[in-house]
């Protein structure tokens, strides 16, 4: 048997205050508040950057589009422009399909008066004009021809007015034609008669050409 004796460890007493020794832990309580802290605050600020740039975004946007209207509308006002150039330049092709499309054609009408002229006859003037009658059904185009000249036959004025009043060219279809004639004393010394021959063509009133066709 061993002789020595066990060893016993000494005893004393604790004698610690907890509260008052300081914090040994491996992750310290100050730390987690702290650390809680500063996310809070990068959390925030984040937000109030993305905000921020948002609202620059934002207004980026506006200015944009402020200059795109500005620069639209400038593009309108020059298509505005062009757009009443169009439509004056297709008023006026309208009247040229008008005049072409006439019942009564300059070129075939004085091709006309040339076959049906008497010998006797001079002319000194031939006008053909249009115009626009308004009538309670609305407006329709009216046709009138004025022929000058000088006559020493009052008998071959005659004839020629109804020469005329039975051309087919100067009765065309959906028209009524009326011819009048009006003269001037005769000349003492050459014995000349000036005159002058009224033609005008207006249209045919709706009833009247119904009433013509069941005719």
């Amino acid at each position: 048997m061993s002789s020595k004796k066990e060893i016993q460890p000494y005893w004393r007493p604790d004698f610690k205050i907890q509260s008052t020794l300081p914090d040994i832990k491996v992750v310290r309580t100050d730390f987690i508040i702290n650390f809680i802290a500063v996310a809070l605050v990068l959390v925030v600020g984040f937000s109030l950057l993305q905000r921020e740039y948002r609202a620059f975004s934002l207004r980026g946007t506006i200015e944009d589009m402020e200059q795109r209207i500005r620069i639209s509308e400038a593009d309108d006002n020059i298509k505005l422009r062009a757009s009443e150039r169009f439509r004056e330049a297709a008023q006026h092709v309208v009247e040229l399909q008008r005049f072409y499309s006439s019942p009564l054609p300059a070129h075939e009408f004085l091709a006309e008066l040339a076959l049906l002229k008497p010998k006797d006859l001079i002319f000194s003037r031939v006008m053909l004009s249009e115009s626009i009658l308004k009538e309670d059904g609305g407006a329709q185009m009216g046709y009138r021809i004025q022929i000058t000249g000088d006559v020493r036959e009052l008998t071959v004025l005659t004839e020629f007015k109804g020469v005329l009043q039975q051309s087919d060219l100067l009765n065309p279809e959906g028209f009524v034609s009326v011819v009048d004639e009006s003269m001037q004393q005769r000349d003492a010394k050459t014995g000349i008669v000036p005159f002058q021959i009224s033609i005008s063509l207006s249209a045919e009133k709706e009833s009247k050409a119904s009433e013509g066709g069941k005719g």
